[in-house]
């Protein structure tokens, strides 16, 4: 890539590939471990444009108790267009606010994506 923050080579996905993002990242965000990093969000979104991916796409995919302690669930689902079109889905755990639970569900994907061999230069 001509860009300073280019991408890794990668392997290829196989056909139905998906993450479990609850068990891959961490259970607290960046801005709640007191860190003032970026959000996960920012990072997936560049990834998605360096890679001329369209962008990642995030939902909140399920809200769980009382109406003032709410819990959310997002998902975030990234098209990967390479010889073999793939699809990733990954799904953060349970989060208070819905940023926070969107952020989860990005470090999911950034490490999946990672794993695979799709990653930020000079993390």
């Amino acid at each position: 890539m001509d860009s300073d923050k280019g991408i890794l080579e990668h392997t290829p996905l196989q056909k139905g590939d998906a993450c479990d993002c609850e068990n891959n990242a961490s259970s607290q965000s960046p801005h709640e471990q007191g860190t003032k990093k970026r959000p996960a969000r920012s990072d997936l979104y560049e990834i998605c444009a360096a890679n001329h991916w369209k962008p990642p796409v995030f939902e909140c995919y399920k809200q769980d108790g009382p109406c003032h302690q709410k819990m959310f669930t997002f998902k975030v689902t990234i098209e990967i267009e390479d010889a073999s079109e793939n699809i990733i889905e990954c799904y953060g755990a349970p989060q208070r606010k819905k940023k926070t639970a969107a952020d989860h569900a990005a470090e999911g994907a950034l490490w999946y994506l990672k794993n695979i061999g799709y990653g930020m230069k000079n993390q």
